[in-house]
C-alpha cells in the first residue's frame, strides 16, 4: 500500500529545559523525522512541548495538537515513545479515542508494531499504567520527605525569601543583616496602618528610584509566616503555623498584628467589575446540524497567538459529541457575513454585513448578529449554512 501522499505531524516533548545546543526535543524531532521519511509521509506540522511535564494535557502544543487531530489535518502522528504523550492512563485513553474518532493513526517509535494488534495495545495499556504507577509513588516519597523535613522544622523547598541567605552546612536560613532591617521597617509601617502601595513607594523613594518594590511584593512579605520564625504556610490560621528552625526577623506578635490588618483590609466589600467584551459573536447561535445541539466556543494557545474555535463538544442527552466538528471561529464568522452579505432577501442588512461588518469589534458583531439571527444550523460535511432570520425585527 502506498503512502506516497499521506499527511503526518510529530510530538516531541521534554520535561526539562536545558542549555545543550541538542536537546531531548530536537533529537527526537530528528528520529520521528526519519521515521515518518521511511514511509514517505509528508511531515505537515510539527508540536514541540519544552519544559513541559506529563501529568496534564494542558500544555500548550498538546492543546494544538488535538484542535488540528478534531479538524483532520493529518492522517498519522510520529511520537518517539508512548510517554512522550502522557503517562497518565486515564489521559491516554482520552487521546485514543480523540485519535481514533479522526482516523488519525498513531505510530511510536520504539513500539513499531504499536496498534496492530490487541496485543499490543494491550501492551501499551500496560506500559502507561506503570509509568502512571511509577510517578504516583515518586510523589508519594517526596510527600514523605517532605513531611520528615517538616518534623524537625528544616525548610523544605522553594525560593529563599528577601531578607534571608541559605546555609548549606546546617541547611537552614540565616538573616541577611541589611535586608532583615529592611523588612523590619516594612512590617513597623505596616503595623501604624500604612498598605502595601504606600511602603512600596516610600521604599523607592528612599533608594532614588533604583529600587522595583511594589505593592504585591509588598504584600507577599508582609503576609510570609518565615519572617516570624515559621516554616512557610498557606494557612491564615495562627494556631496551625509551625515553627521552623531559623531565626526570627520580626516577632510572632507583631506579624499576627499585620496579619489581621491584611486580612481585614482584603474581606472589604470588591468594587464591581465591568463585564467582559464577547469574544465569540456566534455563541447561542451557531448549531451543529448533526445532532442539533449548540456548537461550544473553545480557545488554544501557541505562544502568543491564540486560536477561537466552534466545536461540537456537548454531551446534552447523554450523547457523545460529534467527532470532528469543529471549524476556526474567524472563519465561520466572516463565512456567516459573507453569505447574508451576498442575500437579496434583506439588501439593506446585506449592507451593514459588508460595508460595516469589516470595522466592527467582535463584541459590535455579537450585538448585531444576536439583533437579526435566530439560529444558524452548521453541517460540517457539506459546509452548508441555515440561516434563520428574527423576521420580526427584520419588517
Amino acid at each position: 500500500m502506498s503512502h506516497q501522499f499521506k499527511k503526518c505531524a510529530i510530538y516531541v516533548r521534554q520535561s526539562r529545559v536545558n542549555d545543550s545546543s541538542y536537546s531531548s526535543c530536537e533529537a527526537q524531532l530528528r528520529i520521528c523525522m526519519d521515521t515518518a521519511a521511511s514511509f514517505a509521509w509528508r511531515v505537515v506540522d510539527h508540536f514541540q512541548d519544552s519544559g513541559q511535564s506529563s501529568e496534564t494535557l494542558s500544555r500548550p502544543e498538546m492543546q494544538r495538537l488535538m484542535a488540528c487531530v478534531e479538524l483532520k489535518q493529518f492522517e498519522h502522528l510520529v511520537v518517539y515513545s508512548i510517554d512522550r504523550l502522557t503517562r497518565r492512563l486515564t489521559d491516554f485513553a482520552r487521546l485514543m479515542e480523540l485519535f481514533d474518532g479522526s482516523a488519525v493513526k498513531l505510530t511510536v517509535v520504539t513500539d513499531p508494531q504499536f496498534g496492530e494488534s490487541a496485543a499490543s495495545r494491550f501492551t501499551s495499556n500496560i506500559v502507561a499504567a506503570a509509568s502512571e504507577f511509577q510517578q504516583d509513588l515518586t510523589r508519594e516519597r517526596m510527600a514523605e520527605s517532605r513531611a520528615a523535613l517538616k518534623a524537625k522544622g528544616m525548610r523544605v523547598a522553594g525560593r529563599i525569601p528577601f531578607g534571608y541567605s541559605y546555609d548549606r552546612v546546617f541547611s537552614r536560613l540565616m538573616a541577611v543583616p541589611e535586608e532583615a532591617e529592611l523588612v523590619e521597617d516594612f512590617f513597623d509601617l505596616a503595623s501604624k496602618g500604612k498598605t502595601p502601595a504606600e511602603i512600596a513607594d516610600l521604599a523607592n523613594k528612599r533608594d532614588g528610584g533604583r529600587s522595583d518594590w511594589n505593592a504585591r511584593r509588598l504584600l507577599q512579605i508582609l503576609s510570609n509566616p518565615v519572617y516570624a520564625g515559621y516554616l512557610p504556610s498557606d494557612s491564615e490560621n495562627a494556631e496551625t503555623l509551625q515553627k521552623g528552625n531559623h531565626e526570627e526577623i520580626v516577632t510572632p506578635e507583631r506579624f499576627e498584628q499585620v496579619r489581621q490588618q491584611l486580612v481585614a483590609r482584603r474581606k472589604r466589600a470588591p468594587t464591581k467589575r465591568t463585564p467582559k467584551p464577547e469574544s465569540f459573536p456566534l455563541r447561542g447561535l451557531l448549531y451543529c446540524a448533526k445532532c442539533d445541539r449548540a456548537m461550544t466556543p473553545n480557545t488554544s494557545s501557541f505562544g502568543i497567538k491564540h486560536y477561537r474555535w466552534y466545536q461540537c463538544r456537548s454531551h446534552a442527552g447523554g450523547r457523545p459529541p460529534c467527532a470532528g466538528v469543529s471549524v476556526r471561529a474567524n472563519d465561520m464568522e466572516e463565512f456567516v457575513a459573507a453569505q447574508i452579505a451576498s442575500s437579496s432577501e434583506y439588501p439593506k442588512l446585506a449592507v451593514r454585513f459588508s460595508d460595516e461588518w469589516q470595522a466592527m469589534t467582535l463584541p459590535q458583531r455579537a450585538a448585531l448578529l444576536k439583533e437579526c439571527i435566530d439560529r444558524i444550523d452548521y453541517n460540517h460535511d457539506t459546509s452548508d449554512l441555515d440561516i434563520n432570520f428574527k423576521a420580526e425585527k427584520l419588517g
